[in-house]
């Protein structure tokens, strides 16, 4: 932005879907005052089912704190593709999804909820342009142990495109910005979730133009 002759001030807050994102969304309007709000999306709460949210239910949250540990810790230190470490972590992942079971943080209908609730209260805003970024799809990873991953995203994807046109909201989809293949997948961290910094470079100058040409 400084580059093209446009001084900025970027406030980055964490957004994460669920009953109390729209007032969330509501009390940053009210106290930061911006021009422009890039709402960007995520399905990793419906489409990424957890060992620790189903004992969460059932046992309650120190159990679910060490569950959530060893999925931190194995998702962040990936075995090598194929080795004979990658298979034992999937036999014991899967041995403990089938002996206790799954769930994601969040139902399909309660993200999708969540997220129209912020466009609203973003459309109700007066003198701020919103720009929704839709999210990157994730590595086969994970839609090996998450089943239906794939179509839960496509359908997230659809309905919150059009949730957002109808408000005159400006739509990009990170995936878009990826490639296809081998490529896409260079951009994507050991997780299978997280993308690199050149991925958000790339979303940075897609974003770019949006915002000038409403300068």
């Amino acid at each position: 932005m400084h580059e093209a002759g446009v001084e900025t001030e970027v406030v980055h807050r964490l957004l994460f879907a669920g009953p109390s994102a729209a007032s969330f969304v509501e009390r940053q309007l009210e106290k930061e005052r911006p021009d422009f709000v890039v709402i960007a999306l995520s399905t990793y709460g419906v489409v990424v089912q957890l060992v620790s949210n189903r004992l969460r239910e059932r046992f309650g949250q120190p159990v679910a704190s060490a569950a959530e540990r060893f999925e931190r810790f194995v998702s962040r230190h990936p075995a090598r593709h194929g080795s004979n470490q990658e298979r034992a972590l999937t036999v014991v992942r899967r041995g403990g999804r089938r002996l206790i079971g799954t769930r994601p943080s969040l139902t399909l209908s309660g993200l999708l909820e969540s997220y129209t609730d912020c466009f609203s209260v973003l459309a109700r805003a007066e003198n701020v342009h919103t720009i929704v970024l839709g999210g990157a799809s994730y590595t086969r990873q994970l839609a090996h142990l998450n089943p239906r991953l794939y179509e839960t995203q496509a359908e997230v994807g659809r309905t919150l495109r059009a949730a957002a046109l109808e408000r005159h909201f400006d739509w990009i989809l990170h995936e878009d910005l990826l490639g296809s293949g081998e490529t896409r997948l260079g951009f994507f961290q050991p997780d299978g979730v997280h993308t690199d910094e050149r991925s958000q470079r790339l979303v940075a100058e897609a974003l770019l133009p949006l915002v000038l040409a409403k300068v």
